[in-house]
């Protein structure tokens, strides 16, 4: 950059204080100011003296082109002094404003030279103007206490110096700057690498998961056509054991042949046999049909979610190229903020266009598979529903059995005959009644969808539903009938609350007693086999007898 230059000119005139100036160099007062004086005043109706506004002479200044900053007049305890400062830019420009000014006023002969040799004391109105220099700084009174507030006393070559300083500071900072950028280019460049890096060990993960559950879905089906292969070989095995029987029946017959009695009684077992032996295959038959059936379901079912998966898969795939286009957007940020390339800009913009479109593509594919996934869970419910309304129908078959239909905040009456019978100490039939209608009300206020005595507790990281300690009706019921029925209230309507929280009428569950759990569809139909298995031998017993 060039060096600022000032230049006095031949403000000064030559006189013998300008040679002497030549020795010694001149001081100015920084920043640079003006000082006009003989200012025309008048004394007002409070009898202080006051003159033109600061603004008003600013802007007769602006019109002659030395464009001041300020104009500020001088006030004394009388008022308006006759002396104002004209404050100027603190840069080469304004020194030049400056001195354009002093030079205005000393060509008109209202110099400061002028005011020195008492012209001012002739009848003359104009002001007189100059730049403040040593001997405006050292003055004393209103005036000179005005010129040193807030500013100094510095040589033209001291000015340069300090434009020269801040100039090379100016260009270190510049140029630490410059390289905090660049280490900051190799700072972003890293974590780009790193990203890269990431993304890798994620899709590489993603494909090792794809892997693995291929493998799971392989092995299922081998396990399913097994099952398929033992049932068709238990179907031959009894096909094969009724047919020796039957020839060893056939051959009872022709040894009893002469003995009409022994002939009938093999007559009526061989049909026996023969019945059940049609019974046996039909039975065989239905259990094949419903093992093809269960088979069907579950291939249906895994196709879903073999479809689901795909989805999935490629939803992920999306979010990866979304995750690196936006990676490469933030980097190409930071580079477009660094450097400004217009290159560098478009291509950004066309990343933004393409990261935009990816974007709307995951949307549709995650509205799709949500749809699917909506289609296949109203699917499972309604078999679920079925599968409940079969097990209501056939308790007796499923007694011994760990799945059964538990209605999900019914309320234990035992609880309440015990709690009852131990408060009022009075006979079984009154304790009966009494505690049928606490139950009663009990119910009532379970099903009751405003009254929700929980909080979620969240302090062990994990949400869950905890009762309010200070909920006042089963605080009530606590004092009044104990631990035991406080549980069991508290239980039931913590099932409420989880299975049907907006309607608050109790609801059948498929529920596994062993593990304490919802039980699962897989859990549901093995015991449906078993109910078949029962069924099919209290048919072929019946007809036995």
């Amino acid at each position: 950059m060039e060096k600022q230059q000032f230049s006095v000119g031949d403000s000064s005139g030559e006189t013998s204080e300008t040679k002497k100036s030549e020795c010694t160099e001149e001081k100015f007062v920084w920043p640079w100011v003006g000082l006009v004086a003989n200012i025309q005043t008048e004394v007002d109706k409070t009898g202080r003296r006051v003159g033109r506004s600061g603004s008003t002479f600013r802007d007769e200044l602006i019109e002659k082109g030395f464009d001041p900053t300020r104009v500020q007049p001088i006030w004394n305890f009388k008022g308006h002094s006759g002396f104002a400062l004209v404050e100027f830019t603190r840069d080469i420009k304004g020194f030049e404003n400056a001195m354009n000014f002093e030079r205005s006023y000393k060509s008109d002969g209202h110099g400061k030279k002028d005011w020195e040799k008492g012209v001012h004391l002739r009848d003359d109105d104009k002001p007189y103007g100059w730049v403040c220099r040593e001997e405006d700084y050292n003055r004393g009174g209103i005036v000179g206490k005005n010129v040193k507030k807030k500013r100094d006393l510095k040589t033209l070559s001291q000015l340069q110096e300090e434009e020269e300083r801040k100039m090379v500071q100016l260009v270190e900072n510049m140029s630490q700057s410059i390289e905090m950028k660049i280490i900051s280019k190799q700072e972003l460049e890293h974590k780009v690498d790193e990203t890269s890096r990431v993304l890798e060990s994620v899709e590489l993960h993603n494909y090792q998961l794809n892997e693995t559950y291929k493998q799971e879905v392989e092995k299922m089906h081998a396990n399913l056509q097994g099952l398929y292969q033992q049932i068709l070989v238990g179907h031959d095995k009894s096909m094969s054991d009724l047919e020796t029987e039957r020839e060893k029946l056939e051959n009872r017959a022709r040894q009893i042949y002469i003995n009409e009695a022994g002939m009938e009684k093999s007559r009526l077992e061989i049909e026996m046999n023969q019945k059940a032996m049609m019974e046996q295959n039909e039975a065989n038959m239905e259990a094949m049909k419903l093992a093809e059936k269960h088979q069907k379901e579950k291939e249906k079912l895994h196709e879903k979610i073999m479809e689901m998966e795909a989805k999935l898969n490629e939803t992920q795939e999306l979010e990866l190229e979304i995750e690196k286009l936006k990676g490469s957007t933030n980097v190409m940020k930071h580079m477009a903020g660094s450097d400004g390339d217009a290159e560098l800009m478009e291509k950004m913009v066309k990343t933004q266009m393409e990261l935009e479109a990816r974007e709307t593509a995951l949307h549709d594919k995650i509205m799709a598979v949500t749809q699917k996934e909506r289609m296949a869970n109203d699917e499972y419910q309604e078999a679920r529903k079925e599968m409940i309304q079969l097990w209501k129908e056939n308790e007796d078959l499923v007694s011994g059995e760990k799945i059964r239909v538990k209605t999900m905040g019914h309320l234990d009456t035992k609880p309440f005959v015990l709690a009852v019978k131990k408060k009022l100490r009075c006979s079984e039939a009154r304790a009966g009644l009494k505690a049928m209608e606490l139950c009663s009300f009990w119910e009532g206020q379970i099903g009751n969808v405003h009254w929700h005595p929980f909080k979620v507790d969240e302090s062990d990281g994990i949400a869950k539903l905890v009762v309010h300690k200070n909920d006042l009706k089963l605080v009530m019921l606590k004092s009044d009938y104990g631990e035991e029925l406080y549980n069991e209230v508290v239980r039931a309507k913590v099932e409420i609350v989880e299975y049907n929280p907006s309607g608050g009428y109790v609801v059948s569950e498929m529920w596994n007693l062993e593990k304490n759990r919802k039980a699962t569809m897989e859990e549901g139909t093995d015991v449906m086999l078993k109910m078949r298995k029962k069924l099919v031998a209290m048919k072929n017993k019946r007809k036995r007898r």
